[in-house]
């Protein structure tokens, strides 16, 4: 339990360090602050393919991952093992955080190190007094795991008060269902991963059913995968949606309106009864979700997803956010994301392109108001 006032106010990446891990051999720092040396809300990670974008997302949703555990102590090896061999000699990991919070009748920062390694781990850099003062942080807190040869999971930061009091925080949410659409009072946070698979699978009539989705309540970590079940399913999203709350309902249908379907004739209508399923129209006609163009799949899955899963504190991650997009479109969903992190001041994206027209559309140089921009280019590993 979080000591009294305990609250989260702010849940923002400061840089991450990978050793030994994929293409990453050496040592490879990655930074997400911008020039004046602030948190980034908007990131991009840019390299070909084969180069490690993909493992560095993996790393970030595991370590964010580790604060999601009922138990911390029931922690395992195969919760590390989404990315290989991170834990195990010598493969480490550490993403730094800035977190704000407030305690004790004021506001407060630290720095928090979530680590991953083998025995004997301590960390892979630590910060000095001079880099937290920079930081605008009172103090450096560790939490995470060590792998010792055996499998045993040791913790790392077992008896720190503040690491006590964040867990203690994020696990009075984890049976917490989303309380709005796009418009969350949770403060604990979130990372929502969308890999780039981001298909609407056709789901077969007799699975359906009125059922809550699946990880509907609270959790650190929510990876969104192309699956085709129906309590993965944005079908039922919706129509559980409608079932709880029509005010959540036709906000989710606007949002998708406005950020997918704007300048068509495509509308998200309603939802049907028999068999259960959302009904595009388009022309008069009406078709299911799963018939839209993979473009237009891949936008109403971020979309509905962010609106019913973000909190006042959200990483989106996007791998390969040009995925199955046209130029046009591709210029559309980054406008999307600029202007939901600008609405939102404690999301955060990051995301990784091979496209010159994102790049293009992003222009690091360029001041946008309420953007800090960053980015980083991975040259050759291999």
């Amino acid at each position: 339990m979080p000591a009294g006032d305990f609250s989260i106010q702010g849940f923002e990446p400061i840089r991450m360090w990978v050793e030994n891990i994929g293409p990453f051999r050496d040592r490879f720092e990655l930074d997400f602050t911008d020039g004046n040396g602030d948190p980034c809300n908007m990131f991009l990670l840019i390299s070909e393919n084969g180069q490690g974008k993909t493992t560095l997302l993996d790393v970030m949703v595991t370590l964010m991952g580790m604060l999601e555990k009922e138990n911390p102590t029931s922690f395992g090896h195969e919760d590390l093992d989404r990315v290989e061999m991170l834990g195990k000699d010598p493969s480490r990991a550490q993403l730094d955080i800035l977190v704000r919070f407030y305690q004790n009748q004021e506001q407060q920062s630290a720095v928090l190190s979530l680590i991953a390694g083998p025995k004997d781990t301590a960390s892979i850099r630590a910060w000095t007094d001079s880099e937290l003062k920079s930081a605008g942080a009172g103090s450096w807190n560790r939490f995470g795991y060590r792998r010792h040869f055996s499998g045993r999971m040791e913790k790392i930061g077992a008896s720190d008060t503040f690491i006590q009091d964040l867990l203690g925080s994020i696990q009075n949410q984890m049976s917490v269902p989303p309380d709005g659409f796009g418009d969350s009072g949770v403060a604990e946070p979130t990372l929502l991963y969308f890999s780039a698979y981001r298909d609407i699978p056709k789901i077969e009539d007799y699975d359906r059913a009125i059922v809550a989705p699946e990880d509907w309540r609270y959790r650190p970590v929510k990876p969104f995968l192309s699956r085709a079940e129906w309590n993965h399913s944005l079908d039922n999203l919706l129509i559980w949606l409608k079932w709880i709350d029509e005010d959540r309902f036709q906000r989710a249908i606007e949002d998708v309106n406005q950020w997918v379907f704007k300048g068509t004739h495509k509308r998200l209508e309603e939802v049907e009864k028999d068999p259960p399923q959302a009904v595009i129209s388009n022309k008069g006609s009406r078709h299911r979700l799963d018939r839209l163009s993979s473009g237009e799949k891949s936008l109403a899955q971020m979309m509905l997803r962010i609106g019913a899963h973000m909190t006042r504190n959200t990483w989106i991650v996007i791998d390969e956010v040009d995925v199955h997009l046209h130029p046009k479109w591709q210029h559309r969903i980054l406008n999307i994301l600029k202007q939901i992190v600008v609405e939102t001041p404690g999301i955060h994206v990051i995301a990784t392109t091979h496209s010159r027209e994102i790049l293009k559309g992003f222009e690091f140089e360029t001041k946008e108001a309420g953007l800090r921009k960053g980015g980083h280019i991975i040259e050759e590993n291999l």
